[in-house]
C-alpha cells in the first residue's frame, strides 16, 4: 500500500463539478482522493503539482480496434494495452470485427483472458450478428453470458429486418448497443461532398450517406423503444436530427471520433491516407457543429476510434488507403487543445472522455485517478508512442499534452 500527497494540483472531476487547486491525498487501500488539510501529513511520495498538473477520473473509450487476433503485425493486444495506458484509459472497448470476429463465447474468453494485466481493463463489444456480416443473428445469449458489456457490428447497416429483431431482443439484454449509420449505397466517396472536395478532385460522398441510415435507427428506436448509442456522428444534419431526438425523448446517445472533432476537410490538401477515415471528415461546417454538440451534450462522448495499420498498409495514394488512425495516445491532448482554444469547457472535456462513456455502457466507476501535463509537449513517434502502428497524421508533429502517470 502507499499513499501520495499530490501538492497544488488541479482537481477535475465531473461527476461532482470539482474544478480546484488543493492540496490531494491518495490512498492506494482505497483508490480515492481526499483533500489533505494539513500541509505536513504522512505519504509515501510527493507530488508538485504546481497549481498546473491535472489529477482526474481515468478515461474510458468507447470503440477501439485490435489487430489481434488475426492482425498482430498491427495491434497486438499489449501494445493496446501500453498505448490505453500511455494515454490516461483504465478501459477500453474493443470493436468484435476481428479475424475471427467476437461472435461466440470462445473469442470473447481470447480477448478477455490474452490482455495483458495492469491498469487497463478489457471491455468486449460482442457482435450483433454472425461474423458482422448482417445476415443471420450471433448467439446473443452466449456472449452476454461470456461477459460482453455491449452489442455492434462496427459495421454499415445493410439488414434493417435483423436491425428490428435485435433491437426488439436488446430490450430484455440490459447491455447498450451501439449502431454506426451509414447507408452502404450513398457511402462510395472518400471526402464529405462540398467545395474541398471539388478543389481537391476527390470523389464526394453526400451528407445523405450517414443522415438517410440515421433516419431510419431513430425509427426504429422509437418502434422498439430500445436505447441506442449512435456511433461516429460526422456531420452537422446528423447533430440536428441528434438534437431533435433527444428532445423527442428517445432513448439515444451519441458519440464523435477525436479526428471529426480537430481535422476538416481542408486539411485533406495533402491527400495524408493517415486522414482517411469512415466516415469522411466533414467540411468546417460540420466540424464546428460537432465541436459545438460536444459542449451542449448532444454529442454525449468522444472515442478514439483507434484503427491500427502497418506502414506497408496505409502508405498508399488517399483514395486507396484503408480508412482509420490510431488515436489511443492522442485523443486527451488534442481534446484538451479544445479546452485551450475556449471551445469547450475542462469539466465538459472530461466527462466526454470518462464518465459519459461509463454511463452509455453502464459501467461502475473505477476507482483510479490520471495524471496529466496539459501543457508537456512531445513528439509522436518510434521513441514516444506504445502502439505497435504509427499511422496517424500527427507523427512527426508537436503535440502538447501528456499523460504521467495513472494510480
Amino acid at each position: 500500500m502507499s499513499r501520495v500527497l499530490f501538492r497544488q494540483v488541479r482537481r477535475l472531476d465531473p461527476d461532482t463539478g470539482t474544478d480546484s487547486i488543493a492540496d490531494w491525498l491518495w490512498d492506494s487501500a482505497t483508490g480515492r482522493a481526499e483533500r489533505a488539510g494539513d500541509p505536513a501529513v504522512r505519504a509515501d511520495r510527493a507530488i508538485d503539482g504546481a497549481g498546473r498538473l491535472i489529477l482526474a477520473p481515468t478515461l474510458c473509450d468507447l470503440y477501439v480496434r485490435s489487430g489481434e487476433p488475426g492482425h498482430e503485425e498491427r495491434e497486438d493486444l499489449a501494445s493496446l494495452a501500453a498505448a490505453a495506458a500511455a494515454g490516461g484509459y483504465s478501459q477500453v472497448a474493443i470493436l468484435p470485427d476481428t479475424e475471427p470476429p467476437a461472435d461466440d463465447p470462445a473469442q470473447v474468453d481470447f480477448l478477455r483472458r490474452h490482455f495483458p494485466a495492469g491498469p487497463v481493463e478489457a471491455l468486449v463489444l460482442g457482435a450483433v450478428s454472425r461474423n458482422c456480416a448482417g445476415e443471420a443473428l450471433a448467439e446473443v445469449s452466449s456472449l452476454l453470458e461470456a461477459g460482453v458489456v455491449g452489442f455492434t457490428d462496427a459495421r454499415p447497416l445493410a439488414n434493417w429486418a435483423l436491425l428490428r429483431r435485435f433491437l426488439e431482443y436488446a430490450a430484455v439484454l440490459e447491455r447498450p448497443v451501439l449502431v454506426w449509420p451509414c447507408f452502404a449505397p450513398l457511402a462510395t466517396g472518400v471526402a464529405l461532398e462540398g467545395d474541398w472536395a471539388i478543389r481537391l478532385g476527390l470523389a464526394g460522398r453526400p451528407a445523405q450517406a450517414e443522415s438517410v441510415a440515421l433516419a431510419g435507427v431513430l425509427e426504429l428506436v422509437r418502434l422498439t423503444g430500445t436505447a441506442v448509442h449512435l456511433m461516429r456522428i460526422s456531420t452537422a444534419r446528423s447533430v440536428e436530427m441528434v438534437a431533435q431526438a433527444k428532445a423527442g425523448g428517445l432513448p439515444v446517445t451519441a458519440s464523435a471520433t477525436v479526428h471529426h472533432l480537430v481535422h476538416a476537410s481542408p486539411d485533406l490538401a495533402e491527400y495524408d491516407p493517415n486522414l482517411r477515415f469512415e466516415p469522411p471528415l466533414g467540411n468546417p461546417a460540420d466540424r464546428a457543429a460537432l465541436v459545438a454538440a460536444l459542449e451542449a451534450g448532444i454529442i454525449d462522448a468522444v472515442a478514439s476510434d483507434h484503427t491500427p495499420w502497418t506502414y506497408e498498409e496505409k502508405t498508399l495514394p488517399f483514395s486507396q488507403a484503408p480508412p482509420g488512425a490510431i488515436a489511443l495516445e492522442l485523443v486527451l491532448p488534442l481534446v484538451w487543445n479544445l479546452v485551450r482554444e475556449g471551445q469547450i469547457t475542462p469539466l465538459r472535456a472530461w466527462e466526454a472522455l470518462s464518465s459519459a462513456p461509463r454511463r452509455i455502457l453502464a459501467l461502475a466507476h473505477p476507482l483510479a485517478l490520471v495524471l496529466f501535463d496539459p501543457d508537456k509537449s512531445w513528439v509522436p513517434g518510434t521513441d514516444t508512442l506504445h502502439s505497435r502502428s504509427l499511422a496517424t497524421a500527427w507523427l512527426g508533429r508537436s503535440v502538447q499534452g501528456r499523460v504521467l502517470e495513472i494510480f
